[in-house]
Order: C-alpha cells, then structure tokens, then sequence
C-alpha cells in the first residue's frame, strides 16, 4: 500500500512537472511574439505668433456735405486711438464722414467681436446701438459704406497678414430740436478684435 502510495506521488510530480514545463513554455513563447514600434520627432520647431491689429496711421482728412459753415475737423490715427479735430455743423444734413483704415499685419486671424457707442459726455443720447448713436441733433454712425448706409456689424474677419477692413465713421445734422448752441465732447465708438 505504502508502495503505491508512493508511486502515485511520483506519478503526480511527474505530471506537476510537465504540466509546469509548458505552462513556462507557453510563457517564453507568448514573449517572443511581443513587439515594441517606437515613433519619434526630429527637431519640430516652433515660430512665434504675432497680434498686430490697428488702425493705419495719418491725417486723415473729412469729406463734408450741406452749407458752406461745415468744417470737418482732421481726424489723427494712431495704431490704436482716432482722435478727431473741433467740428462744426450748422444746419441739417451738414455732415462729416471719415475713412479709417483696419489692418491686421500679425500672424493670427482677428476677429471683430463687439462695437461699443460711447456717449458724448455732455448730452444725453436717446437711441443707441453698436454702431450709431444719436445725441441730441447728431447721428454718429459706423458703416462699411461711405454712404452710411449699412451699419458696421461684428463677426468680421481679418485675415493674418494681410487683412483690412474700411470703416466709415460719420456724424450728421439730423435733428430739428431748437435751443441754444451746444457742444458734444467725447463721443465715439470702441471696437474690440479678439483671436479668432
């Protein structure tokens, strides 16, 4: 009994044994079918964005329509700012209007993302939108047309590099109200480009 006893021991280290061996086989044979693929750059070389959007710089001259007394101050542009020289309207549809450029020369698309009225900081204005405002007897007014016929709007693109855009910027005689001469400082418009 002790006999078989230990015969049948052997018999299963025997099979332990085997069954090990090719356990570790299946092992070393899964390993060698495994494979390592490796992807990389050479020198990937990063060039500079530059934001460049502003208006083209000058003396910019009025163009005016009505009566004689009609003076369209000059207009001085810098990269960022229009600062408009005195004017003067006399009577109705006297009017100055202004040819301003926007050009986007750096390496980002802009896009025009809001147009705020400034109000004049002497007059109330009783109607107000992105691009016109009228305040007292004056419509101010920003359009893509000299004719002032289409307000400018937002969601325009300049293009990088080469974008431009020509913006009208207008203030007419339109009211009739009577009074007393008065005089409107400060008034205008805020355009504000964000990357598009």
């Amino acid at each position: 009994m002790e006999k078989e006893q230990s015969q049948h021991n052997r018999q299963t280290m025997i099979i332990v044994t085997i069954l090990c061996a090719c356990l570790f086989g299946l092992v070393v044979a899964y390993s060698a079918l495994s494979a390592t693929l490796t992807i990389t750059f050479g020198n990937v070389k990063q060039n500079s964005l530059s934001w460049n959007v502003g208006f083209e710089t000058g003396t910019i001259s009025g163009t005016k329509t009505g009566g004689s007394a009609v003076v369209c101050g000059d207009a001085t542009a810098t990269t960022n700012t229009v600062s408009i020289a005195s004017t003067t309207l006399t009577t109705l549809h006297d009017k100055c209007v202004y040819k301003l450029k926007i050009k986007n020369t750096g390496s980002v698309d802009a896009l025009l993302s809001t147009i705020a009225a400034q109000a004049p900081a002497s007059t109330t204005c009783n109607t107000a939108t992105t691009s016109q405002m009228i305040c007292g007897n004056i419509t101010y007014k920003l359009t893509s047309d000299q004719a002032g016929n289409s307000l400018l709007g937002t969601n325009s693109t300049l293009s990088a590099t080469t974008g431009t855009l020509d913006v009208y910027l207008s203030a007419e005689y339109t009211g009739t109200a009577t009074g007393s001469e008065s005089i409107q400082n400060n008034g205008g418009f805020t355009l504000n480009y964000t990357q598009k």
